[in-house]
């Protein structure tokens, strides 16, 4: 059945750390537009963190559907389809638990807004600079947690010290929590969402909107948090950075070594142009 819808990751799928589309990703996706397949932005970025991409790719802000805060806003056009929030007492446990650890960040998204609390030891500088590379620019940064935003939070992000930091916010997650969505979407980054949230199902919802079946899908990602919607998707890529991978399901291909920066070309090079 032929693709005639690409969910792109963007974090690692289609931009560098630089927040850089590579000649060789931009060229794939253009021609793959050029044949008439749409393009969707499955990401953990909120709305406003896409547009580079978008500029780059020249795709439509009004028209490119998107997926954001990793499933928990669907958008179509200017219409939200889709909405999956963290309830104000589950946000309210999550800011009092990370808020406590030293060396981390706790990043709280609203749908057209970001708030950030830098714990001590982490530098709220480089923070919120890394962020802004990203284009999310904090609408306030507070330096008591309880100003912290609980209401209509579609997603918090914790930003650690490095991978090892992560690991052990992971491994020490409270049991109180354990029934809501956390993983990493990078090694040092952990994203925490509804329960009932993840980029699966709001890739879902989004192909029930436009009448596109999962076999008419290729969705390609690199993260933990990419897994659900490369399982929903029939077609579907992880691209691979050194050795780790998540468990996969079984009809998830793997990029080679050494194609980071090109993985959304090979996926959509070996999967709809045949080569």
């Amino acid at each position: 059945m032929a693709i005639k819808l690409i969910a792109l990751d963007i974090d690692g799928t289609i931009v560098d750390g630089d927040n850089n589309v590579s000649p060789a990703n931009e060229k794939a996706i253009k021609e793959a537009m050029s044949k008439g397949i749409q393009i969707a932005l499955v990401t953990g970025r909120h709305r406003r963190g896409t547009k580079k991409v978008q500029d780059t790719l020249g795709l439509d802000m009004k028209k490119t559907p998107l997926v954001i805060n990793n499933g928990a806003i669907v958008y179509l056009g200017e219409d939200i389809v889709w909405k999956d929030f963290l309830s104000a007492d589950e946000a309210d446990e999550v800011i009092n638990f990370a808020t406590k650890i030293p060396g981390v960040a706790t990043t709280v998204f609203q749908p057209d807004h970001i708030q950030l609390h830098c714990s001590l030891t982490l530098d709220r500088d480089w923070v919120i600079d890394r962020l802004e590379v990203f284009e999310m620019s904090c609408s306030k940064v507070v330096d008591n947690p309880d100003e912290l935003i609980r209401e209509d939070v579609a997603k918090i992000m914790l930003i650690t010290e490095g991978s090892e930091k992560a690991l052990e916010i992971l491994q020490m997650w409270p049991e109180k929590l354990s029934h809501l969505k956390y993983a990493r979407s990078y090694p040092y980054i952990c994203e925490i969402n509804s329960s009932t949230c993840d980029k699966g199902r709001g890739l879902k919802v989004l192909c029930e909107k436009l009448g596109i079946s999962p076999e008419e899908v290729l969705a390609v990602g690199d993260g933990e948090s990419d897994v659900p919607m490369l399982a929903f998707a029939k077609n579907a890529v992880f691209v691979r950075h050194g050795d780790y991978l998540p468990e996969l399901p079984p009809h998830v291909r793997v990029t080679p070594e050494g194609c980071h920066h090109e993985g959304a070309a090979w996926a959509i090079t070996n999967t709809i142009f045949g080569s």
